[in-house]
């Protein structure tokens, strides 16, 4: 089911024109986010439920990507280890594609406000309003 476009200005000024995850200004190619993913409802062929406005959120089109099909609480742990997963990245390579995966996971950091050092504190945007 398609989101009206009344119903995205309203998920767009859901949090001020803010990604509900990371709290930074939306871009011009933000995303709706399902919080509970469809992928998780066993019976969405039979429910609209999983557009709910409660279960949507608005994030930049890079974070959507990164959570994937995770529901709320995978992404929270997934997240609060991605300091990790950061420290593993080579400082230098002359490949291309480990150079873009590189950005890729700096974009995210950059976002989510994370360093080697500082971790995700493990409370998304949305949930400290």
């Amino acid at each position: 089911m398609a989101i009206s476009k009344k119903n995205r200005l309203t998920i767009f000024n859901k949090y001020n024109g803010k990604c509900g995850y990371t709290g930074k200004s939306l871009e011009d190619d933000w995303q709706i986010d399902h919080i509970t993913p469809i992928s998780h409802y066993m019976y969405y062929l039979f429910t609209s439920d999983y557009n709910d406005i409660n279960n949507l959120i608005p994030t930049n089109k890079i974070i959507n990507h990164y959570k994937r099909d995770k529901d709320l609480e995978s992404f929270r742990k997934y997240m609060i280890t991605f300091n990790k997963r950061l420290a593993k990245l080579p400082k230098k390579t002359m490949i291309e594609k480990t150079r873009k995966r590189k950005l890729y996971m700096e974009k995210i950091a950059d976002y989510f406000d994370i360093t080697i050092e500082k971790p995700f504190d493990g409370i998304f945007y949305f949930e400290k309003l």
